[in-house]
């Protein structure tokens, strides 16, 4: 049987632009912190390091910004983002009906975010959505982040799961590289940057909504009334 005939028994979701809608939240503390600090081409900085965890963008950094404290620079951005956040963590619509449903479905369903454990957590805590994974990988955890597989091969190995019986879903190219280079099947929810060509090419399904995915399963992992995919 080849790996999309293979049923599916687990989602692995990515959270910032994914699950919380703070893609664009961290990206204004990144814009806010680089223009009191004096960063030059902060876009291309932002772009290239959205999915990654925290070392990947320090060494990113480092190699491009040698004269600019990166510690200083983190430091001012997550007073940013605290300021931002300060009335809630902001959440992508349908996420938590999402996952409940997932659940009651009997899928498996697991967390692979380039966020540090403790600030992840915090996040989860305030949007009440730390209950709802049956595993949990974070930043810290990986030595390599997105779009190495790291991530995701540890959440399915948490899980229990082979890759190819997982979904991996994701909002940005480097997401949906990690996923791919995983072994896995990606699910795209754009946030803030649209899949090229390449990046669709890698694709399972491309969804405009969270909720969508749930048509997705129902067409492409269709299975019997009462049956569930927990191993």
């Amino acid at each position: 049987m080849s790996t999309q005939e293979r049923a599916v028994k687990a989602l692995i979701f990515d959270k910032d632009g994914t699950l919380h809608d703070t893609e664009r939240v961290f990206h204004d503390a990144w814009r806010l912190a680089a223009k009191d600090m004096r960063v030059p081409d902060i876009e291309t900085t932002i772009r290239d390091c959205t999915g990654r965890n925290l070392q990947d963008i320090g060494q990113y950094w480092e190699a491009k910004y040698p004269d600019i404290s990166f510690t200083d620079y983190l430091a001012l951005r997550t007073r940013y983002f605290d300021q931002l956040t300060e009335q809630g963590i902001p959440v992508k619509e349908g996420a938590v009906q999402l996952l409940k449903t997932l659940r009651e479905r009997g899928y498996l369903v697991a967390l692979a975010t380039s966020t540090g454990r403790k600030t992840a957590m915090e996040h989860l805590r305030r949007t009440g959505m730390e209950g709802l994974f049956d595993a949990m990988v974070f930043g810290d955890m990986v030595q390599r982040g997105k779009p190495a597989p790291d991530m995701y091969l540890t959440a399915a190995g948490a899980l229990g799961l082979p890759p190819a019986v997982c979904v991996g879903v994701e909002d940005s190219p480097n997401g949906i590289r990690s996923v791919y280079n995983a072994g896995m099947r990606a699910i795209m929810v754009p946030d803030l940057t649209a899949p090229t060509p390449a990046i669709e090419a890698l694709l399972w399904a491309k969804c405009d909504c969270l909720l969508d995915i749930l048509r997705v399963l129902d067409e492409k992992d269709p299975r019997p009334a009462g049956e569930a995919p927990r191993p």
